[in-house]
């Protein structure tokens, strides 16, 4: 059997992660979860589009401010892909609802970061940043096409991309119980193979289907680990930990893409 087609291989520049009681990479590799933390901040938004933004806007400017960290040429110009399965949902949710069950009108600002892409704009537009960005949704498989089109935009020379992968909390009325999930926020900022910039390890990504050995994955919550950006997740704590190898990118709930750490 011949080997899976494999991607060509880019730089891992920076990491950054927002989980329940873990609001930082750093705080995780602390070992001991903050009981406080159960809702991201958005520091990096700023105090005006820090109240406009819902819990997944912030948790993807929390995490995209720790990948960046000093790095050039900052949030205010990166490009960045964010992928999410469900965006907003909980946002829109309420708005359906207001819409056939109230009597108020709807919020024009609430229907604003109600879209797939507002986690996306929200950020875009707090910083300041005239550079690329998009959205991406693919299930559980959100994290292999973020990093995809992330890998595409760095061999284009686009310069350094930031992969951002979150998902709030999965509102009640679409799913309860054993199924639902809770906030998750992962985020890689990738660069080119050969960058003279201190990096973390060389990345490449395995097609659908790929049967390769991989890494075991993170002990996390049942929350976490049925989020669908899980994989991002597991990829940055692998990173973190210097662990080299396949890492599955769905926790075999999407189509099997792998990410390799050289």
């Amino acid at each position: 059997m011949s080997a899976p087609s494999r991607s060509p291989s880019v730089a891992v520049l920076g990491l950054g992660l927002w989980l329940p009681g873990y609001p930082s990479l750093g705080a995780w590799r602390g070992g001991a979860a903050d009981p406080s933390a159960q809702k991201p901040v958005g520091e990096a938004l700023g105090r005006m589009h820090r109240r406009r933004a819902g819990p997944l806007g912030r948790a993807v400017a929390d995490a995209a401010a720790e990948a960046m960290g000093t790095a050039e040429p900052g949030l205010g110009s990166v490009a960045t892909v964010v992928g999410s399965s469900i965006g907003e949902a909980a946002t829109l949710v309420s708005l359906l609802d207001q819409m056939w069950r109230g009597t108020e009108p709807m919020s024009p600002a609430d229907f604003t970061v109600s879209v797939h892409n507002a986690a996306s704009g929200v950020l875009s537009i707090a910083t300041g940043n005239r550079g690329f960005t998009t959205s991406i949704a693919a299930d559980h498989d959100t994290p292999a096409a973020a990093l995809y089109e992330g890998l595409g935009l760095v061999l284009t020379g686009s310069g350094p991309v930031l992969v951002l992968c979150a998902d709030e909390g999965a509102p009640e009325a679409l799913l309860t119980g054993d199924e639902a999930w809770t906030i998750a926020a992962a985020g890689v900022l990738l660069g080119a193979a050969d960058s003279e910039t201190p990096h973390l390890g060389h990345l490449h990504l395995l097609p659908a289907g790929s049967d390769v050995p991989s890494l075991e994955p993170a002990a996390l919550e049942r929350g976490t680990v049925l989020n669908p950006q899980v994989g991002l997740v597991d990829l940055v704590l692998h990173l973190a930990a210097g662990r080299r190898g396949a890492v599955r990118l769905d926790r075999g709930r999407g189509r099997g893409f792998v990410a390799v750490i050289e």
